[in-house]
């Protein structure tokens, strides 16, 4: 990048001495030339930081200042947790590049959108589509195959249901409303707790969001909207009883969003079951989880098996979709 810096500098230069030869003059052209260096000039230094960063081979540990090698995850001074302290790397090109983007909220509206364009794909939609939600909504046969909450199912051993069914949903509308509200509280969360912990408040949130609705409600559900009231309970409850004057607003905003929920009760086929647990179950966290990544060797170690066995019961939920479909088939009418 600094190479480049220099070759863009003397390219400028050039240009500045071919207007000099042609006879460019005066004070306008004397000032567009010093204004032309300093925007480049601070663009080029711009390039050099981001090339240091990326090529740093060390980083600072938050607690006692100590640089530790880049590719240590815990500091050998103290032994605070170096989770979240920037490095260089791939890694750190891409966050500078790319400073919006928050990993793991990325991946679950990625994994909603590709789950439904699959289910489009290979079961189109339905002739008969139900509510305002359920425009383009594939076929009821399609939710049922791919892992809907169904308590029938479930009663007879198929509790991926509890996962899978999380990231089905009824429509476009559907889809597209979860998805909003989703970039909205999941990098507000994701941002202060980490991606780990942000994983498994929504993994938790969102199957205790079905197993409540299975318990109290017969009919079929699906739909993120029970994790999301999750990461809503989460954060209003931190925000009010342990975050502060800032954690208050925070929790006054979110409110807002909670009221809009309430909106939700007097629409027909909401499963508002399923809200009140994913809420109820974020309240909940709310109380014990603390922001930030964690300061000591074990608490790194408990959250990376927490996160491991969300993944994993997320990954082998669909695994179990995808072993299951035969059988499930034989019960539909494609």
């Amino acid at each position: 990048m600094g190479t480049l810096g220099r070759i863009v500098l003397a390219a400028l230069e050039a240009v500045f001495r071919l207007g000099d030869a042609v006879g460019v003059r005066g004070a306008r052209w004397e000032w567009k030339k010093q204004n032309w260096r300093r925007l480049l000039d601070e663009r080029v230094s711009g390039w050099e930081n981001l090339e240091r960063g990326v090529r740093a081979r060390t980083r600072m540990c938050p607690e006692c200042r100590t640089l530790v090698p880049r590719g240590d995850r815990t500091c050998g001074s103290c032994g605070a947790s170096l989770r979240g302290v920037p490095g260089g790397g791939p890694g750190r090109l891409l966050r500078l590049l790319f400073p919006s983007v928050r990993p793991a909220t990325t991946i679950l509206i990625t994994a909603n959108v590709a789950i439904s364009v699959l289910i489009l794909v290979t079961w189109g939609t339905s002739e008969r589509p139900s509510g305002l939600l359920g425009f383009l909504s594939p076929p009821g046969a399609a939710f049922y195959v791919f892992g809907e909450k169904l308590p029938l199912a479930l009663m007879q051993g198929e509790f991926w249901r509890l996962v899978t069914a999380n990231y089905l949903h009824g429509g476009l509308p559907h889809l597209l409303m979860n998805c909003f509200v989703l970039t909205s509280l999941g990098p507000l969360v994701e941002d202060a707790f980490g991606s780990r912990k942000f994983f498994v408040i929504y993994t938790v949130c969102g199957v205790f969001s079905m197993t409540a609705s299975m318990l109290l409600t017969p009919h079929y559900s699906v739909g993120a909207s029970g994790a999301l009231f999750g990461l809503m309970g989460f954060g209003i409850v931190y925000g009010r009883f342990r975050g502060g004057s800032t954690g208050r607003l925070v929790a006054q905003h979110l409110m807002q969003w909670a009221l809009y929920g309430v909106l939700m009760l007097f629409m027909p086929g909401i499963d508002n079951v399923a809200h009140a647990g994913g809420f109820v179950a974020g309240a909940a966290l709310g109380l014990v989880v603390s922001p930030g990544e964690p300061r000591t060797r074990g608490g790194d170690v408990a959250w990376n098996l927490a996160f491991a066995a969300a993944l994993l019961v997320t990954l082998g939920s669909f695994a179990a979709v995808g072993l299951t479909y035969s059988f499930h088939m034989q019960f539909v009418t494609p």
